[in-house]
């Protein structure tokens, strides 16, 4: 760690510039990916989208190209203010399109909460929301089962050391995953701190810009029951299902082309 990072990052809490694709022109829209994840995953929709929009896709905190400090929460605000401070270093001042997928969904409707008047949309991706509601017992127990599946993986390091482990080469198959020692402390930081220490419900019931929530009917990662139910009093979101799973494949990037186009 150099003297400027001590000072500038660690000790007066400066968000880092992120490392990012940018490309076309016209309307910006943001492209935030999920978690183990980079920017690359959104090759697919962004040859959909072709020049006309200027896509930008940020490798998020501690992913991809970007930095990976040690001393870092990975909490949803820290990958937020990551986000923004890329943003304003790429000369975006004018209110943007998120597009989140996985993770990156929690990273967007944070960013639509803390900076509204610097998100003019999202469209959001097999969002990990999690609930723990008395009115949503079933979502509630969900949430239990799956938070403990978590808490099996972050809490075990050695994991990343095993590159050829049927977890990770499933994960790698499944969804794109790509996990290494170096990137273990973001990975377990991010799993705890942005996705199941979220705060992410009341975040989504006070959105106030036009929301598209897209989950796929052979999602096995995203708890879907009751998820209209929870949100349905948020007159800002629309609901959509199509037949995919939780991975960006070639059927999710027309999907969210034509939402996004539409």
């Amino acid at each position: 760690m150099t003297l400027k990072e001590f000072v500038w990052h660690k000790l007066l809490r400066r968000p880092y510039t992120l490392a990012v694709k940018d490309s076309g022109t016209g309307d910006p829209v943001v492209l935030l990916h999920g978690l183990a994840l980079n920017g690359a995953v959104w090759q697919k929709l962004v040859a959909l989208l072709g020049d006309n929009v200027r896509a930008i896709r940020p490798d998020l905190l501690g992913f991809g190209d970007s930095p990976r400090p040690d001393w870092s929460d990975y909490s949803v605000d820290d990958h937020a203010r990551a986000v923004m401070a890329t943003l304003k270093k790429r000369g975006v001042t004018k209110p943007v399109t998120i597009v989140g997928h996985s993770m990156g969904c929690l990273v967007a409707a944070h960013i639509a909460t803390k900076y509204p008047q610097r998100v003019k949309r999202l469209v959001l991706y097999a969002p990990p929301l999690f609930v723990d509601e008395p009115d949503f017992p079933i979502h509630g127990k969900m949430r239990s089962r799956y938070f403990a599946f978590y808490e099996y993986i972050a809490s075990r390091p050695q994991l990343a050391l095993l590159p050829q482990q049927r977890l990770w080469r499933i994960a790698r198959s499944m969804f794109g995953l790509h996990l290494d020692q170096e990137r273990w402390l973001p990975f377990e930081r991010s799993l705890r701190n942005t996705i199941m220490a979220q705060q992410a419900y009341e975040e989504f019931i006070a959105l106030r810009v036009p929301t598209d929530i897209v989950h796929g009917r052979l999602d096995f990662v995203i708890v879907r029951a009751e998820i209209a139910a929870i949100l349905k009093a948020n007159p800002h979101i629309t609901m959509h299902t199509f037949t995919g799973t939780h991975n960006l494949s070639g059927r999710a990037a027309k999907f969210l082309y034509d939402i996004l186009t539409k």
